[in-house]
């Protein structure tokens, strides 16, 4: 029981951390030079891409670590 809480939790601060990361990453591009759009509708944008590309990248992580656990057993 405590192991699943314990993989929850690492499986919750990985996501965060690589949304984080890809916010943080995104923050430097810009888009609003090539793209004309009010200034809340351009962080909103990259609050939503943050999400998308960090729960994708996360979610491989998850996956490379789970697979690497199992194959050592």
């Amino acid at each position: 029981m405590e192991s699943s809480n314990i993989n929850s939790f690492l499986d919750l601060a990985i996501q965060l951390f690589f949304i984080g990361l890809a916010f943080w990453s995104l923050n430097d591009i810009h888009l609003e030079r090539y793209v004309k759009m009010h200034i809340n509708q351009y962080r909103i944008l990259i609050i939503l891409l943050s999400i998308c590309i960090g729960y994708v990248s996360g979610s491989f992580f998850i996956w490379v670590i789970n697979i690497t656990i199992n194959n050592l057993n």
